[in-house]
């Protein structure tokens, strides 16, 4: 193999294993805010507020 052949394998190998280590955190943090509590009626209330005051 020639050198340019051994860094593009190694650069391939690197960005691989970003995308897979990526990917997988993405579905931790889906997978701990899907298990979250739903909002009690105040929290609710208080959040619609806040967005409602952003948008005017």
């Amino acid at each position: 193999m020639t050198a340019p052949t051994i860094s593009l394998l190694i650069f391939g190998a690197f960005f691989a294993a970003l995308q897979i280590w990526w990917i997988g955190s993405l579905m931790m943090r889906n997978r701990r805010r899907s298990g979250e509590r739903p909002l009690t009626t105040s929290q609710f209330r208080r959040d619609l507020e806040r967005i409602f005051k952003n948008n005017a």
